[in-house]
């Protein structure tokens, strides 16, 4: 059966780089370069006929780099191989072999990418639980590396297209999610990976297909680190391959255990609960809004569909994004450090991913920051205290949305400050912990974070939001560089006076944190948006959820 064959090329180094055992396809003019090789492809098969007894394929000009395979070498595989559907030239063994799917191997790269595929594939009616569908060497495929039968690309072009048209449109939530960026060495719209995941979900899918994949174990690795486990990753196919075939779960624990250890041999302590199940990673809804409760306890209501949860200390476990994973340094202070730990491990977390967010948001099962007020009872902390049952999830979605505000925190900025507020030195030494906070402000100045005339401006500020950075809205440069500071001067007091530390000095580090991401953020602002009523603009509400008070009976004798 004739191949057609085609590698594009983008300029002239590109056009130099094609396989003379493959057809050059001209994209120099590449007007469309956020589609990638997708708008190559679209733009052949709206031109052309197809000939039902060719095959064809399009190769991007890194296939020889990636596959270590020549045009010859594809024409002779598939000329060994007469008759089947599709032939595949999937390259990174590691990628095909250590995950359950090319979607949950997405997610790890790309947070959010397995939401926005579901919520694409609900949308053009397709019907399948991307968390537990398995793929194996014969139906995974990377980078669109596969020629195939045009009855294979009318399925993959009618999918495709249909990504193409929502995208395109641009007038939904699902549009913005696909247009969104995420990071592949240059920042790629998510959109991109989703393309080239839907010919391994159409094999997936097609049982019946006649596929021909080229041995992945002859193709060389893009990560050197995975070389000593070819035997254990062809084990992980062969577990896949065998649930496949008889439904016995069992294997599927078997695969999960093994993988979780090879990803952590390589990647690091942070890979170690890839062992539990399918890699979760906190979900990016709103494209430019990461917006996170970090749970040290059960929520006892719901938040907004948009806030993920990272849990921590003993609300962690199997299938949770867990602060342990995220930054398994803190675990052995996370019961102490709370919430700010789980601000340490996030913030590790966007640097590590370089995650483009343009904001973060932040709320614990207890506390959270409204744009306005939606009642409660002003409490002794001036938050509003709030029961359970006065949330309602309409409400909330509206009020907790920031809407296009670069901040949004509580409201005790007001001159109306609870009574016994004034200088933080006061406030200190009224709740015992003079001695810590300037321990605290010694290490900052030490790790100059604080220089030494921002000393006494600090002991004597009067104002003061709820929750520092730890709670509320922020721009993500802002938080990022912020609680960087925050961490370093936590760390040098734990080096510091780590042979002295208590559970009761943790807790009053975790205030003086507070105080110091407070100042940090007033600075902030104060110099950063003189030009308007920065107050008015952004203050909200802080809100505390009331706990349920334990009340002891006395059953009449």
């Amino acid at each position: 059966m004739k191949a057609n064959i085609f590698q594009i090329f983008y300029d002239e180094r590109t056009r130099n780089q094609v396989d003379p055992g493959f057809i050059p396809l001209d994209n120099i003019e590449n007007p469309r370069a956020d589609w990638r090789e997708y708008w190559a492809i679209r733009e052949f098969f709206l031109n052309n006929t197809l000939n039902s007894d060719e095959l064809y394929g399009f190769l991007s000009p890194s296939f020889g780099a990636k596959t270590g395979l020549s045009g010859r070498d594809v024409q002779h595989h598939i000329d060994s191989h007469p008759g089947h559907d599709i032939y595949t030239f999937s390259p990174f063994i590691q990628d095909s072999a250590c995950y359950l799917n090319v979607f949950e191997q997405a997610n790890m790269f790309h947070p959010g990418h397995v939401e926005v595929a579901h919520d694409y594939l609900k949308e053009i009616g397709v019907d399948v639980d991307l968390e537990t569908l398995v793929m194996d060497f014969r139906t995974t495929v990377y980078c669109n590396y596969f020629v195939a039968k045009p009855s294979f690309w009318q399925t993959w072009f009618a999918l495709t297209e249909k990504l193409f048209d929502i995208c395109e449109k641009n007038d939904t939530t699902l549009a913005s999610h696909l247009n969104s960026l995420t990071i592949y060495r240059l920042p790629v719209g998510m959109k991109v990976f989703l393309t080239e995941r839907i010919a391994s979900l159409v094999l997936a899918l097609s049982p019946d297909l006649k596929v021909c994949p080229f041995d992945v174990r002859r193709m060389p690795l893009s990560h050197p680190s995975f070389a000593p486990f070819w035997e254990q990753m062809v084990m992980l196919d062969t577990l896949k391959a065998s649930y496949l075939r008889n439904g016995d779960k069992s294997l599927l624990g078997g695969f999960f255990a093994l993988r979780g250890a090879i990803l952590k041999a390589v990647m690091g302590e942070g890979a170690a609960a890839t062992k539990d199940g399918f890699i979760q990673t906190p979900r990016r809804v709103a494209p430019e809004l990461l917006y996170v409760c970090l749970a040290d306890k059960p929520l006892r209501f719901k938040y907004p569909s948009f806030v993920s949860t990272v849990h921590i200390g003993n609300q962690q476990a199997a299938g949770r994004v867990n602060t342990r994973d995220l930054a398994p340094e803190w675990e052995p202070y996370q019961a102490q450090l709370g919430s700010l730990a789980g601000c340490f491990a996030l913030k590790g977390y966007l640097v590590k991913t370089r995650l483009q967010v343009r904001r973060i948001g932040l709320c614990t099962p207890s506390e959270f920051v409204t744009n306005h007020a939606i009642g409660g009872r002003v409490g002794a902390g001036h938050a509003h205290l709030l029961e359970p049952a006065m949330l309602d999830a309409a409400v909330l979605d509206d009020a907790m949305e920031p809407g296009t505000r670069d901040f949004v925190f509580g409201d005790a900025l007001s001159s109306q400050r609870p009574a016994g507020n004034g200088p933080w030195i006061d406030q200190c030494a009224d709740a015992y912990f003079t001695e810590d906070l300037l321990r605290f402000t010694a290490e900052a100045v030490e790790q100059r974070v604080l220089n030494k005339g921002e000393v006494m401006p600090f002991f004597a500020e009067e104002r003061f939001v709820p929750g520092g950075i730890g709670m509320g809205v922020f721009l993500t440069d802002f938080w990022v560089r912020a609680i960087t500071s925050i961490e370093t001067v936590v760390r040098g007091c734990l080096q510091r006076y780590g042979q002295r530390i208590d559970s009761a000095r943790m807790h009053n580090w975790v205030l003086c944190a507070e105080r110091l991401g407070s100042y940090l953020l007033l600075n902030h602002l104060t110099n950063a948006y003189e030009h308007i009523d920065w107050r008015a603009k952004f203050t909200g509400q802080s809100n505390e959820v009331l706990q349920p008070v334990l009340t002891e009976f006395v059953l009449p004798l």
